[in-house]
């Protein structure tokens, strides 16, 4: 397959990144090596979830976390309990996922409101890339999304295939470099074709080397090399968040979060039994730091929500603090500059009615960003000099002011008390911050009104 240099408009400035922590390369932080994984299994049992916990209390430090892609990260390990995890791991039957990462909905395969089961389409591609061998990014990823309750339309990723109607049937929208809205369109590929197509965009991104990423590519040569109709942009779908409770069919699917993204594996063992005793018969992760609930009759809905909050999850997608994005913080890591936890309840308390997750919000311990490497409307941020105030930027970019760690609580209550005054009626927090000058938003938080 020959893919032409063409294809790439901005190559030499592609960014290069680090690998994504794993079981074969963990990451090193502030509380000890960091290791992310998938399971293989789209569903778990309560008996998984169990020994998960009992793996990362006995190898880590118990903290678990669940990722915005969905994925289960667990801290606070050593180079020599890695190995002793993985072999956990093993005896338990749990499978982590390796090579590209494939994304594909929670419930595919279960809602019959989706247009296409993603499942087969992303274990062929999956065969292929095993064959292939090639070198790619390694925070390469790929999203399948046959659509349905909760599809995967605002997820980010290098190559998109969305199932669109066609007089024809289905066929596959394929895009590259953004979510369903944003990613530029290449073509509409039928089924019989489409594990060649997409094979043929992962080629080009060979051809650019190890730090090319979907964003990098030329969607009209890519185009032209596929010999492909070309697609329009896709229609837009509704925003579903995990969270609550999905009528999915003939059943009701309980969509849960730790606060914040984050439990200590005690009461993620406590919910997992909690829970099977309510009549759950399996868990699947989600995005948007989620865990999907299976097996739940009506009558024992309002049970399950309680055994959630009695361990820390939230279960309602009005929870405030679903659109803050923290890391450990220095409860738990090294690195950290102020107490996360802490001060995303306090933002919550301050300013939980205007998280209404039309933005982001990003407590950082660290320049570094571990919890949200993307821009945020609002990040506070550990640095040396205290605790910065980014706006619409990334946590390693400079603040445009700073308090000592002791000041974070009063000036949290100043921004709180600022924004709920000037919130208009009906207004998003997303236009409510887009027509306040940045000034005015230091001002308060400096309290310098």
């Amino acid at each position: 397959m020959t893919v032409p240099l063409a294809l790439t408009q901005n190559n030499a400035d592609a960014l290069r990144r680090g690998a994504c922590p794993s079981l074969a390369t963990p990451m090193q932080t502030g509380d000890g090596l960091l290791v992310r994984l998938r399971p293989v299994a789209a569903a778990l049992s309560a008996q998984d979830l169990v020994a998960l916990a009992g793996l990362a209390r006995q190898h880590g430090n118990g903290l678990i976390e669940i990722t915005a892609r969905g994925n289960l990260q667990l801290r606070g390990l050593s180079h020599e309990t890695v190995p002793r995890l993985s072999t956990g791991l093993a005896a338990a039957g749990i499978v982590p996922q390796t090579g590209v990462a494939i994304e594909v909905p929670p419930l595919t395969g279960i809602d019959p409101s989706e247009m296409a089961d993603a499942a087969p389409v992303a274990a062929a591609l999956r065969a292929a890339l095993a064959a292939a061998s090639f070198a790619l990014a390694p925070k390469l990823a790929i999203v399948i999304d046959g659509g349905g309750v909760l599809s995967l339309a605002d997820m980010v990723a290098d190559i998109r295939l969305d199932a669109v109607p066609t007089v024809d049937g289905v066929a596959w929208r394929l895009s590259v470099g953004g979510d369903r809205a944003s990613a530029k369109t290449v073509a509409l590929l039928p089924p019989a074709s489409l594990l060649d197509g997409i094979m043929t965009v992962i080629a080009a991104l060979a051809v650019l080397g190890p730090a090319a990423r979907g964003r990098d590519l030329d969607a009209a040569a890519l185009l032209a090399v596929l010999h492909a109709t070309p697609s329009v942009a896709a229609a837009p779908l509704p925003a579903v968040h995990p969270l609550g409770a999905h009528r999915i069919g003939n059943e009701t699917v309980l969509g849960l979060a730790p606060a914040y993204g984050q439990v200590h594996a005690h009461r993620l063992s406590a919910l997992a039994k909690g829970l099977s005793a309510c009549g759950a018969t399996e868990f699947r992760l989600a995005p948007h730091r989620s865990l999907l609930v299976r097996g739940l009759s009506g009558e024992m809905l309002a049970a399950a929500r309680a055994c959630a909050d009695r361990e820390g999850f939230w279960a309602s997608d009005d929870a405030p603090g679903r659109s803050i994005s923290i890391c450990a913080g220095a409860a738990g890591c090294a690195s950290a500059g102020f107490d996360t936890h802490t001060a995303a309840d306090a933002l919550a308390a301050a300013a939980g009615t205007l998280l209404d997750g039309s933005i982001d919000v990003h407590l950082s311990g660290c320049p570094k960003g571990c919890a949200h490497p993307a821009a945020a409307a609002v990040t506070l941020c550990g640095t040396q000099a205290g605790i910065g105030l980014i706006l619409d930027g990334r946590a390693s970019d400079g603040p445009v002011a700073s308090l000592p760690a002791d000041d974070l609580q009063p000036a949290i209550d100043r921004l709180g008390t600022f924004l709920r005054a000037r919130r208009r009626d009906g207004e998003t927090a997303r236009g409510l911050i887009d027509r306040t000058a940045p000034a005015a938003l230091i001002s308060a938080y400096q309290g310098k009104q």
